[in-house]
């Protein structure tokens, strides 16, 4: 059984990562913006809780160590992600073009997720949520926000739903197979990248990618970072990214994951909204010798 049948994560753009995910996450170390600069600000008080929304379609694939590609799903996803140490009490989304679509938020990781449909047909998702405007309501320990509209638009560089992204593995300079990693050396995913990725003009930032690394227990050993947070982060520009190996455990099974993920952002009331398309590779790997201590399930 691959890793990521006995995993239950749920990535996004990010987004997402942007994304929520399982497992611990070391580059949520930030402080949140303090409470009397938010107020002088004229910004909302939910911005001194909230690093940023996302609403998405996404299409998940994986990849086998041969290098084949296999879908996985399409998805429709939201996601709240809290700045570190804050808190996100409740929230909802709702179609702005039909009030019975509502969907409630539910904690997952360290983020809130609300989960539409998942289905194999790209036509079948746009059907049950088609593009147009969602409205986030969501409270927090500072407050509440009634009302912030995020329009999610597909590209015209997308024609259904983005296409998969086949990713590489390499160490030293040559390639790696995914089966025999060297965890003494760092191992460098490298990855196709997603067409007509860029940054629009109206959008506060690039297009985004996120390369997460998790254990066989479901540890995150390895998160390229998110925006919003002043650390660095990947985006459009970037083909590589590098693991490090003292991260990597002798005789154990991994699962990487590299989302790429359009980024048309608008900030409403100083909390940011990231809509996006993206596209999402799974890859197990193995590294070679015995394991020190507890052996993968």
């Amino acid at each position: 059984m691959s890793i990521n049948q006995r995993l239950t994560i749920i990535p996004l753009l990010i987004f997402f990562g942007l994304g929520a995910c399982g497992g611990s996450d070391s580059s949520e170390n930030l402080s949140a913006q303090p409470d009397a600069d938010i107020a002088q600000s004229g910004q909302s008080p939910v911005a001194a809780d909230i690093l940023f929304l996302v609403l998405g379609k996404m299409s998940l694939y994986n990849q086998s160590p041969a290098g084949e590609i296999s879908l996985r799903d399409h998805h429709f996803v939201a996601e709240i992600m809290p700045r570190a140490g804050r808190e996100i009490i409740s929230g909802t989304l709702t179609s702005a073009s039909d009030a019975t679509q509502v969907f409630d938020f539910q904690p997952e990781g360290n983020a809130f997720l609300a989960h539409g449909a998942r289905v194999m047909n790209p036509s079948e998702l746009h059907e049950i949520h088609p593009d147009g405007d969602y409205v986030f309501q969501y409270k927090t320990q500072s407050g509440r926000m009634d009302r912030q509209v995020i329009n999610l638009t597909k590209r015209d560089t997308i024609e259904q739903m983005p296409l998969p992204a086949t990713v590489s593995l390499s160490q030293d300079g040559s390639d790696a197979l995914p089966m025999e990693i060297d965890p003494a050396s760092d191992l460098t995913l490298s990855w196709e990248p997603m067409p007509g990725n860029t940054r629009v003009a109206s959008s506060d930032l690039d297009d985004l990618i996120f390369v997460l690394v998790f254990d066989c227990f479901g540890n995150n050993v390895a998160h390229s970072g998110r925006p919003y947070q002043g650390g660095p982060y990947l985006t459009y520009k970037d083909s590589h990214y590098v693991v490090d190996g003292a991260d990597l455990n002798p005789g154990l099974q991994y699962m990487a994951i590299v989302e790429q993920a359009t980024a048309d952002v608008s900030i409403y009331q100083g909390v940011p909204g990231i809509a996006t398309y993206a596209t999402l590779t799974f890859v197990d790997f193995k590294t070679s010798g015995a394991a020190a201590g507890q052996t993968c399930p």
